[in-house]
């Protein structure tokens, strides 16, 4: 017969105490053999990057957090504070590694942003002929200032504990997402543990697109929880399912200013962030999932107007080399997929594959997940716009080859609840005591296959890179004795395969004196022996110029392009035994070479360029400037007047007569865009 209530209260309260100790045992297991691990260790990486350093009992540590968590979504009952436990310490566990292991910082262009941040902090104005990036300077200035105001001098734990700051920052406006979304409990915590397993992108490190990632996600979510369109309801609410209470006009006028200045800072801090926003807005209000149906002109109107004008030295003059992937899907997908894929080390092509592996899985269970929704009586909408309109941004550009990993990015949110779904489609009714234990046990069962896959796939694609991502110390004392002798200026001449496509090299560059810097590639010879052509070109760039042969780029070298083992090492005694070099720093991880007699010609100043934003006027740019300040005041108080008036003919009366004195405004803006692209272009 059926156990009394108290015997199952026990029962319960026993498989929860077993789900702790689980938890207990994972971060035993995981975080006790990491204590004596140093840069020693971390030197033996081979091509699979830190999984191929870790102890065993480490992994097995990560198995058990994933076997804790699996557990967790087997209990009865609405238990809330074991599977946050484990996804919070799943997470430390898996983004904590290099901060806890490693000497420095990682990441090298983490470092190059602190370099933005020094410039600031000694000029405090952005020059856009400096690097492209400053034409967004959003970030960077909101940064200084905090650092400012909080007294921040030194960003060297800020670098460290970034990324792990943001993925658990994530975690918040996932969770409101899920509000929005008819699912039971097991479902949601499933969605939200998948998320976290899939951070292995690597975008989460310092920089304008990790922290515009997290405007994303509140983005969406305020859309969706507050401001989704009215849905037929197919079916009662089944257990563990909720409905957001809904929203008074005073709030909603609220959310609606939020959204609005989350797109603002977002235009103003990255390049492709807000394009996504504005095509998921417009998606969502497309498939009547959104009630917000005059938001995308205003919040397009926004994007233009900093394109068009705060970012002209972004594209004056080189128009077309900007633009003109616009429409190439083919070639954008294979610079960012099949391209990445080439030559190298066959040990690390197992990292590049699984990151391939790893999204098209998690994008097919998505798919799937569509299905069995469908299946169990939902017609999903909302959850396919955030998975699959990112996918439109591969008709832009390649973004530098890393446009597949952006477009995964974001569509991360959507793919995991969707998958999720696929695993805990609806909550069972009734059944009998046998078929729903069984039934129950299904989807944790294929919770825990599936994490363990993600979680191992997590370790191989996310630090896969470390041999060359990882910054050493004697690298930083490399780049210190550079920054010490660059006044006025000085030239930094690094090894590349590609000096025309591969311009990012590994090492903490760019963290000090960017206008007095120029970082220079060089192209890498196959035959260490032959170091003729870098005398050559160390003796023609003139006065104070350097060479840097550092450990991170030859593993990059090494890993990414075919380089034989030992390289760096036979260089470097090549280039010591050249009696027209001078070895001026040399440690273990870097050496700095300069011509041992100065080379003719006087050391260039440092010339930044006009301080931005750089904006050329002309009638027509003058004119439209003015239409535009007046076109998002109209559309504004219009979507305002939208969301805070009751509905009725009023309201009808006001936003029809806004849009109308609107249009005229709206093509003057857009003549003048158009005037500009083609005379400045």
């Amino acid at each position: 017969g059926p156990r009394p209530p108290g015997t199952r209260r026990r029962r319960g309260r026993h498989r929860a105490l077993a789900g702790w100790a689980l938890l207990a045992a994972g971060l035993a297991l995981f975080w006790l053999p990491l204590r004596g691990m140093g840069d020693a260790d971390l030197d033996r990486m081979n091509g699979l990057g830190l999984i191929s350093v870790l102890p065993a009992a480490t992994l097995a540590g990560v198995v058990v957090l994933v076997a804790a968590f699996a557990w967790a979504l087997s209990l009865p009952g609405a238990r809330r504070a074991l599977p946050a436990a484990v996804l919070l310490m799943t997470v430390v566990a898996l983004h904590a590694l290099p901060a806890v292991l490693e000497s420095e910082p990682r990441f090298p262009t983490a470092w190059q942003h602190l370099g933005f941040l020094d410039y600031l902090g000694r000029t405090g104005t952005a020059v856009p002929d400096l690097d492209a990036r400053w034409s967004w300077p959003g970030f960077f200035a909101g940064v200084r200032f905090l650092a400012g105001a909080c007294g921040v001098t030194d960003f060297t734990e800020v670098l460290r504990w970034w990324p792990l700051t943001l993925q658990l920052l994530y975690l918040a406006p996932l969770f409101l997402l899920l509000k929005a979304v008819r699912a039971s409990r097991r479902a949601k915590w499933c969605a939200a543990w998948l998320f976290a397993l899939c951070g292995w992108v690597g975008q989460d490190y310092f920089s304008p697109q990790g922290f515009t990632y997290l405007l994303y996600l509140v983005f969406v979510a305020i859309l969706l929880v507050w401001f989704r369109g009215a849905r037929p309801h197919t079916g009662r609410l089944r257990p563990g399912e909720a409905e957001p209470p809904p929203a008074g006009r005073d709030r909603r006028t609220v959310l609606l200013t939020t959204l609005i200045a989350l797109f603002a800072a977002s235009v103003a801090g990255h390049q492709l962030t807000p394009f996504v926003m504005l095509g998921v807005l417009t998606a969502l209000v497309l498939v009547r999932r959104c009630t917000l149906r005059g938001l995308p002109l205003l919040l397009a109107v926004l994007v233009a107007a900093w394109v068009g004008f705060l970012a002209e030295p972004y594209w004056s003059g080189h128009f077309d080399e900007l633009f003109g992937g616009l429409g190439g899907i083919g070639g954008n997908v294979s610079s960012s997929v099949t391209d990445r894929i080439g030559g190298g080390d066959a040990t690390h092509k197992v990292v590049l594959y699984a990151r391939v592996a790893l999204a098209g899985g998690v994008l097919t269970l998505a798919c799937w997940g569509v299905l069995r929704r469908r299946a169990a009586g939902f017609a999903e909408r909302s959850l396919p716009v955030l998975t699959f309109v990112p996918f439109l941004a591969f008709g832009m550009q390649s973004y530098g080859g890393e446009m597949a990993l952006r477009v995964f990015l974001f569509a991360l949110p959507g793919a995991c609840v969707l998958a999720a779904l696929a695993l805990f489609p609806r909550v069972p009714g009734a059944a009998r005591p046998g078929t729903g234990a069984a039934r129950r046990a299904l989807g944790p069962l294929a919770a825990l296959l599936t994490g363990l896959v993600l979680a191992v796939g997590f370790l191989v694609a996310r630090w896969g890179n470390e041999p060359f991502e990882r910054i050493r110390p004697g690298e930083v004392a490399a780049m210190n004795y550079v920054y010490a002798h660059d006044r006025p200026t000085a030239r930094l001449l690094w090894l590349s395969n590609d000096p025309v496509n591969s311009v990012t090299p590994a090492m903490p560059w760019g963290a000090r004196d960017m206008e007095r810097v120029q970082y220079a590639p060089t192209l890498a010879p196959r035959d260490p022996a032959g170091v003729g052509p870098l005398v050559t070109a160390l003796r023609d760039a003139g006065p104070q110029s350097y060479l840097v042969v550092n450990h991170g780029q030859a593993e990059a070298l090494r890993l990414d392009s075919g380089y034989p083992a030992g390289w760096e090492a036979r260089l470097r005694t090549a280039l010591d035994r050249r009696p027209e070099l001078r070895r001026v720093l040399s440690n273990e991880h870097a050496a700095v070479y300069e011509v041992g007699r100065r080379p003719a010609g006087e050391v260039p100043l440092p010339r930044p360029g006009p301080a931005g934003p750089k904006v050329t006027w002309t009638p027509w740019s003058v004119l439209g400037g003015l239409a535009l300040l007046a076109l998002i005041a109209v559309l504004t108080a219009r979507e305002v007047l939208r969301v805070a008036m009751a509905p009725g003919p009023r309201r009808a009366h006001w936003t029809q007569g806004l849009f109308w004195f609107a249009v005229p405004l709206l093509l003057v803006f857009v003549a003048s865009l158009v005037q500009r692209f083609l005379t400045l272009s």
